[in-house]
């Protein structure tokens, strides 16, 4: 005869990570599985990034966008996710927030955002909202910190419910009593509540004075689980979008069951309908990427057998991998990359899940997020310019984003130098230093005659130099000279027979005497 026990042959399945893969445990709402972050700071709408941790969405009340599966642990940082001036809608999911200076959650003037079934303990403030509206912050645990959830400044009408706030040593303040404590006849968990319920029926028959929430609950709805992560993850979230747990073929599945009557005898599992096997060892996923089952059920030593049940998996033994080629024309120097508005820029992927489309983005100066189909340019003022891009996997795992600076050439180069002087046959121009083998004449200091040689004439074509009639140099002496000739150049006439004529020679100051 089959014994009918309600605990019997429960067995429980378990993704232990201890490799740097993936991370989790089981929780009170489920799975609880994240990757390590760094604290992150989102300003406006336009820094809800995949850099700060946004796994998908658009920011609509559709489609808002998700923030889930990280663990923020700094213990030196003052926060650990602070939104700052934001409208748009978001949700913040799954994370465990703990160890923070000032506050593990901070909405500086936010409003639409969410923040649901995340952990956020250990901290100066677990959740801290300054001037922020329309926000809700539902099935949450705060925990251990010096105060809980903190309404400031101007916050109004958000709505705080079904949460468990543990062990605070102030659990919560609204002095004015702007916010909403519950919903829905629903309010949160108050390890201080001193009240009672007479009725049984989950809530207490007085109200929370402390914040006046009308419908305190008796029990934790959420269960803090004060589990720590697993290592390092991949840079993506560990679940696929079919709901399916994405695991390598590095990590370990185990199986545990307990049976509170005779005990276990044995627990059987199925891999993809394939023979059923006795677990005795982790469980590892072969073969290529892309959906499994795993199938299995418990037996005690009286032959009860559990009913079967299913976990699916998404094996994927190969995170993308994306690289940057840059086309020409091009050139390196240690300042950076150099292009053009011609040079074609193209993103491989340099490995990729063999299940499904790996799909590539890319963003150019920080502007929106474009799918990549094929090579681009850049266009634009000249100057620095910058490239993020990331590749995502059917199974949803996500490589890290990588950021490329390359800089815009367009601009001619401009030459400058001096212009050239035309000259003609016969003319001689000099540029430069005086030639040596010509004797500069010394600075004459008493009055003399006036040079016999006349100053040559240099001109752009040859003229003859026309001499009158000599006369008579007058006896009184010629006055001083105030300019002193130029001495850098001296120009030795060239006399040909266009420039003298023979029967003209020119009379010097003996001839005349």
């Amino acid at each position: 005869m089959v014994r009918k026990v309600a605990g019997a042959a429960v067995a429980t399945l378990a993704v232990v990570l201890s490799v740097v893969l993936v991370g989790g445990q089981i929780g009170s709402g489920g799975f609880l599985w994240w990757g390590n972050h760094e604290p992150i700071y989102i300003y406006g709408n336009d820094g809800f990034t995949v850099e700060n941790g946004v796994f998908s969405g658009s920011g609509t009340v559709e489609d808002p966008y998700v923030i889930e599966g990280w663990r923020i642990d700094h213990p030196q940082a003052d926060y650990g996710l602070y939104i700052d001036h934001t409208t748009a809608h978001f949700v913040i999911r799954d994370c465990v927030i703990e160890g923070t200076c000032m506050a593990g959650i901070y909405f500086n003037t936010v409003r639409n955002g969410r923040v649901e079934d995340t952990q956020i303990g250990l901290s100066d403030t677990a959740i801290y909202l300054l001037d922020s509206t329309y926000n809700i912050i539902e099935r949450n645990v705060i925990a251990e910190s010096k105060y809980g959830v903190v309404t400031a400044a101007n916050s109004r009408d958000n709505i705080i419910t079904g949460n468990t706030f543990l062990d605070n040593g102030l659990n919560a303040y609204d002095p004015n009593r702007w916010n909403q404590w519950s919903l829905n006849c629903v309010g949160n968990y108050w390890s201080d509540y001193n009240g009672y319920d007479a009725d049984d029926d989950g809530i207490g028959d007085i109200p929370y004075y402390a914040i006046y929430d009308k419908y305190p609950l008796m029990s934790p709805p959420v269960e803090w689980t004060r589990v720590a992560a697993a290592g390092l993850t991949y840079a993506g979230n560990v679940v696929s979008p079919d709901g399916s747990l994405v695991v390598s073929s590095e990590t370990p599945i185990s199986l545990s069951a307990m049976d509170p009557g005779s005990g276990l005898s044995e627990i059987q599992y199925s891999i993809d309908r394939g023979p059923w096997m006795t677990y005795s060892a982790p469980i590892y996923l072969v073969g290529e990427d892309g959906p499994q089952k795993l199938a299995f059920y418990g037996i005690d030593r009286l032959g009860n057998v559990e009913p079967q049940r299913t976990v699916s998996f998404m094996l994927d033994n190969h995170p993308p991998i994306t690289d940057i080629e840059i086309g020409e024309p091009k050139y390196e120097d240690a300042r950076g990359t150099w292009i053009t508005s011609k040079s074609m820029i193209t993103l491989n992927l340099i490995q990729a899940s063999t299940y499904g489309t790996t799909q590539t983005f890319y963003r150019i100066d920080g502007r929106g997020w474009q799918r990549y189909y094929a090579p681009f340019t850049i266009c634009g003022a000249d100057g620095p310019h910058q490239i993020s891009y990331y590749s995502r996997n059917a199974s949803g795992v996500t490589e890290d984003l990588k950021t490329n600076i390359i800089i815009k050439d367009d601009a001619p180069p401009s030459t400058r130098g001096a212009q050239a002087s035309s000259s003609s046959a016969g003319v001689a121009v000099q540029v430069g230093p005086t030639t040596p083998n010509v004797e500069i004449p010394p600075v004459v200091e008493q009055p003399t005659p006036v040079s016999a040689t006349p100053a040559p004439v240099v001109v752009e074509e040859p003229v003859p130099v026309v001499v009158e009639e000599s006369t008579p140099v007058a006896e009184e002496p010629a006055p001083i000279v105030e300019e002193l000739p130029v001495e850098p150049e001296i120009e030795v006439p060239v006399q040909t027979e266009s420039s003298v004529p023979a029967e003209s020679p020119v009379q010097t100051d003996s001839d005349t005497t």
